[in-house]
């Protein structure tokens, strides 16, 4: 089995040279590993045949060796493969020339673009080609491309057919998903022995296209073996965190929930909340919240109790509903806050005094996470467990940075809030990051664009109160609720397509999600055969 963790480049690098170093296997056995694996893509995923014309654009480093191993392998199968190396042949060393010299033996046409005079005839050679092959830049680079591999980028761009880029597309920056000036958009990308931490974060993600991860012949144990770890979820979680249930039971077996939230014009927030944590296992569910929004909470939702607290002016939670609050409390296992709550100053006094006076393990989202913008500090002094489930902009607020400063770095600033909090950090968006306190990630690969909708944040609010009611621990039930809930949207969208998805929806097919988790296999991390697995389907970028 491969292994599901993602690496920076320079932890694969160490990989890599511990296999060397340590354990004796030849670098070239990596490199031909490598390009056996992407062959392997090339036959069964994207239908290379024999007498077909491939054009493999190659770099002068380890990648662009790669490349060369690759078209030696088409050149066996009957493809009219050439190379295009953007170098001088003196300039390549070690494997790459090695692999150099046996294309040239065996008759691959190689052709120099060491110039910007030898670009058209590349571009010309492109323009008969079926299938570009991408092994230009590996997983060093992190300043601008430039000069003729820059050109040769765009070239491949323009072209319009198929591309597969070989372990990471290449003006990627393979830790961040930046992207470094120009940047190869790929149909597919085939990436080398561990995933590469910015094939998961945007931008970059969207230049991948379709992700395997592709087998090279170094021990799992070597990849997995960094602390602490980035991962993938995946099904696993669902299994370990949803056990089967005793025949002799009853409902306080499950967890108590506390959702606390609510405002006038926000009613719908808690609602959805509590009902995402009613399917989500947890015995009994109570929502306090405003007490004139009380009566049309009870007859919306028929299974949660609810508790009616002391308002302000506005129609919000008052300060003098905290006692009332921490009472209830006691006899629960864990309170959601912020659904719905606003922005009220006095609502937002209540929320800090209460998460500050809890024991009881807190989730805190939305305006339950703005109520400590610019007040970060104040969260240091609860005794709570707690879990922030925070959108860009609201760890922007609460952190004092830029939203693009937050995006640039969502697994660092996960994990630095994480680790200063002594809290668990889940950073909402396109492949959410989940960060424990200890500095162990977990990046989500479920969920559509469809799920950019109102209340779809509530429901996750609540299934991950509702998973630690039921005895997980915080950072397990944060990851398998990222999982659930983005693969529950990924099922209603099957069905009602991404445009039309509402919160509503994730809830509606949260049942099937916990009940076949596996569903997911289909579209992630599916092996394709011992050497080479499915990681996750993409889109291409134009």
């Amino acid at each position: 089995m491969l292994t599901r963790h993602v690496l920076t480049s320079s932890q694969s690098r160490e990989c890599d040279v511990k296999a060397v170093e340590r354990l004796g296997i030849p670098s070239i056995v990596l490199m031909e590993n490598a390009a056996l694996s992407v062959v392997e893509v090339l036959e069964k995923h994207v239908g290379v045949e024999r007498g077909q014309t491939v054009v493999v654009a190659c770099g002068r480093g380890n990648n662009g060796g790669d490349g060369l191993a690759i078209a030696r392998h088409l050149h066996s199968m009957g493809v009219n493969v050439s190379i295009y190396l953007m170098a001088h042949f003196s300039d390549l060393k070690g494997d790459a020339a090695i692999n150099c010299v046996a294309a040239s033996r065996i008759g691959i046409p190689i052709v120099e673009v060491a110039d910007e005079s030898k670009l058209r005839e590349f571009e010309g050679a492109l323009k008969g080609a079926q299938l570009v092959v991408d092994a230009l830049l590996g997983t060093g680079i992190t300043g601008e491309v430039r000069g003729t591999i820059a050109k040769a980028v765009d070239a491949i761009n323009s072209y319009g057919g198929q591309v597969v880029a070989v372990d990471v597309p290449s003006g990627i920056n393979s830790d961040t998903g930046e992207i470094c000036g120009v940047c190869i958009r790929a149909d597919v990308t085939v990436t080398l022995g561990a995933i590469k931490r910015g094939l998961l974060l945007f931008p970059g993600a969207e230049y991948v296209g379709d992700l395997f991860l592709g087998y090279i012949g170094v021990p799992k144990e070597l990849f997995e073996s960094f602390e602490p770890s980035v991962q993938v979820t995946t099904e696993e979680l669902v299994w370990k965190c949803y056990k089967p249930r005793a025949l002799n039971t009853h409902k306080g077996d499950y967890g108590r929930v506390l959702i606390v939230g609510g405002s006038v014009g926000m009613t719908g927030a808690v609602m959805m909340c509590a009902v995402a944590a009613l399917r989500g296992g947890a015995g009994l569910v109570t929502v306090a919240l405003p007490k004139s929004l009380n009566n049309s909470f009870e007859a919306a939702v028929l299974e949660a109790m609810s508790l009616p607290l002391p308002e302000t002016e506005k129609m919000s939670i008052s300060l003098d509903a905290v006692d009332i609050v921490l009472e209830r409390a006691n006899v629960v296992d864990v309170l959601a806050i912020g659904p719905g709550i606003s922005r009220v100053p006095e609502t937002q006094e209540f929320v800090r005094r209460l998460v500050r006076s809890s024991n009881r393990t807190i989730v805190l989202d939305a305006d339950g996470i703005m109520a400590f913008a610019g007040k970060m500090d104040e969260l240091k002094e609860r005794s709570c467990e707690l879990v922030l489930t925070p959108h860009p902009g609201e760890m922007a607020a609460l952190t004092g940075k830029t939203v693009t400063e937050v995006q640039q770095d969502r697994i660092g600033i996960s994990q630095a809030v994480a680790e200063e909090l002594n809290a668990v950090v889940v950073l909402k968006g396109a492949h959410t990051v989940i960060a424990s306190p200890d500095g162990n990630v977990y990046i989500n690969l479920t969920g559509n664009p469809g799920m950019a909708s109102g209340g779809t944040g509530d429901v996750l609010t609540g299934l991950i109160a509702s998973l630690i009611a039921q005895g997980n621990k915080p950072f397990e039930a944060a990851s398998c609720g990222v999982f659930l809930h983005g693969l529950a949207g990924d099922m209603a969208s099957w069905d009602k397509g991404e445009a039309s998805l509402i919160a509503g929806d994730l809830i509606e097919y949260l049942p099937k999600a916990i009940t076949q988790p596996d569903m997911w296999m289909p579209i992630c991390l599916r092996p394709l055969s011992a050497r080479v697995w499915f990681v996750s389907r993409g889109r291409r970028n134009e």
